[in-house]
């Protein structure tokens, strides 16, 4: 099928929800992705940052396809060794030692809600959930409630009760929203789709430790920034705190879907039987996938290279600061923004890029972002960086 029949498809059949560039995806090697016309493009996005170790890495497709010959799905009414086998190795590099898998995100997040939900009530009654404005938790009702998306609220209402919100990165406006009646504070070290927003060390720091003063669990969505994304296992790491839940999913299994609630073990066995479940969570050939990933992570060297990848993405970027349509330049180790400011467009960026072979995408407040494999080079990030450079220096404002 062409470029025309593939969209009169999908104009057709899928429901209207998808905005897609003119291009059709056909096959991956490395970090680079071809077009049915065989078009080359170095892959910053990654499938929105889960094809963690690129296309058709030999280790990982072949745990992968060998799992396929062997068992892909049964209930979790069974034991299978491979999913044993994973958690307790995801526990052991975690610290710990309560695991919850699914399928995505969003489910890793609504599960953290459930848990911490079960976790109140069973230590004296009802809580609110304190989230951040210009967070981004998922699309189920519960997670799209403690995301920012006023257009969302008012199209999805009513909206499920018991949260509210603390403005991004201001502890003072957090402190007075701790009341008495709040049980869990949930947030992104780097807000992802918020811009690539990270929050200060200070904050975390403070927040933290006011959140343990007062009994209150601290819970991390690392759906974006977990997995050696930030150049640590986990982005929390970096602040030296550790949170009594936190979520995985995207490059969790490498492009696999699958994703993780993790929990201390006080708060994670706050669980009774059947308070939760899934049919697909944790399946023989997502565990297979996701183990992988962490043995190539944590025994083959990935993790430290992408720390040293992610240290100098970062100083070339920096580069481009020059530039006074470029408002600022954020993040830490591989996922990296650039907001621009309103003379530019971030979207006409982006199809410049890619017109010169680089694939990257756009987020809130204008903000170009990368999240590129945990395997892209050196090589390729300088010939984006000198592609984004040249692309600067011929727009005019």
């Amino acid at each position: 099928m062409n470029l025309t029949k593939i969209k009169e498809a999908e104009e057709k059949h899928y429901m209207p929800v998808f905005s897609r560039e003119n291009i059709v995806l056909e096959r991956g090697e490395g970090n680079c992705v071809y077009d049915i016309g065989g078009n080359k493009y170095v892959d910053f996005v990654a499938g929105i940052a889960s094809n963690l170790l690129g296309y058709a890495h030999p280790e990982y497709t072949k745990a992968v396809c060998d799992q396929v010959n062997k068992l892909i799905h049964v209930s979790n009414h069974y034991y299978t060794e491979i999913q044993s086998e994973y958690i307790s190795k995801l526990c052991d590099a975690s610290g710990f030692s309560r695991v919850f898998l699914c399928n995505s995100g969003a489910e890793a997040n609504e599960c953290a809600i459930k848990l911490a939900r079960c976790y109140f009530k069973n230590n004296g009654g009802a809580k609110t959930v304190l989230a951040s404005e210009g967070a981004f938790h998922g699309r189920t009702l519960a997670t799209l409630t403690i995301t920012d998306n006023a257009a969302q609220h008012e199209r999805y209402s009513p909206l499920p009760q018991g949260f509210a919100s603390f403005k991004y990165n201001d502890f003072d406006d957090f402190k007075s929203k701790l009341t008495n009646d709040v049980g869990a504070v949930f947030l992104e070290t780097i807000q992802g789709e918020g811009g690539v927003r990270p929050f200060s060390n200070d904050f975390l720091v403070n927040a933290y430790a006011l959140c343990k003063s007062k009994g209150v669990l601290f819970i991390v969505d690392e759906v974006q920034t977990g997995m050696g994304r930030t150049g640590k296992l986990f982005s929390f790491e970096h602040y030296g705190i550790k949170p009594d839940i936190i979520t995985l999913a995207k490059g969790i299994a490498g492009g696999i879907p699958m994703g993780a609630c993790l929990a201390s073990e006080e708060v994670g066995t706050a669980f009774k039987q059947g308070d939760h479940g899934s049919t697909f969570g944790g399946n023989a050939l997502a565990c297979a996938a996701a183990n992988k990933v962490l043995d190539i992570l944590l025994n083959g060297g990935l993790l430290e290279r992408a720390a040293k990848t992610g240290e100098f993405f970062g100083q070339s970027l920096a580069h481009l600061s020059k530039y006074n349509f470029i408002d600022d330049i954020r993040g830490k180790g591989l996922i990296r923004g650039i907001q621009l400011s309103e003379k530019v467009s971030a979207a006409a960026f982006e199809g410049r890029l890619r017109e010169r072979g680089y694939l990257v995408n756009v987020t809130r407040n204008n903000t170009l972002r990368f999240i590129p494999p945990l395997t892209i080079t050196k090589e390729e990030i300088t010939g984006m960086v000198s592609a984004l450079d040249e692309i600067c220096a011929s727009t005019n404002v």
